[in-house]
């Protein structure tokens, strides 16, 4: 798989999933060996999230930067996971996430896997409040 390939899997995979309401892409560029893609999904609660994957290739994609921003409607952050090296005090440095005033270690994580997190979180609070989860 290169990378217009894996770009193409996830755009697709944003459009069928049942929590997203809306894509937008921000921008793409994909050259001989890296790529990125950035991308604002809206999901159905009316939270947003700003994406961003940078992407190495060299016989398979490798994701070398991301950062993922999820805010609620009114834009308060909900969590953001990123791997900007300025936590090393944390455990699997550089991958880390943000949710309010906390910052603590993550798994190196995908536009793909959040989708799963944020999809587990909203389904979680609809299990509260009586409304339908999302399934694939």
């Amino acid at each position: 798989m290169d990378i217009r390939e894996y770009f193409d899997g996830l755009k697709l995979c944003l459009i069928i999933d049942p929590i997203v309401e809306s894509v937008e892409i921000i921008n793409e560029k994909i050259w001989e060996k890296e790529g990125y893609l950035r991308v604002i999904i809206k999901f159905s609660d009316d939270s947003v999230m700003h994406c961003f994957e940078y992407v190495l290739f060299d016989e398979t994609v490798e994701i070398s930067k991301y950062n993922f921003h999820w805010q609620d409607a009114a834009g308060n952050l909900i969590r953001r996971w990123d791997n900007a090296p300025h936590h090393p005090e944390l455990d699997n440095y550089p991958h880390h996430v943000h949710a309010k005033d906390t910052v603590s270690a993550s798994s190196e994580i995908s536009i793909r896997t959040v989708l799963s997190t944020v999809k587990s979180i909203l389904n979680q609070r609809n299990q509260h409040t009586g409304v339908a989860n999302f399934t694939n």
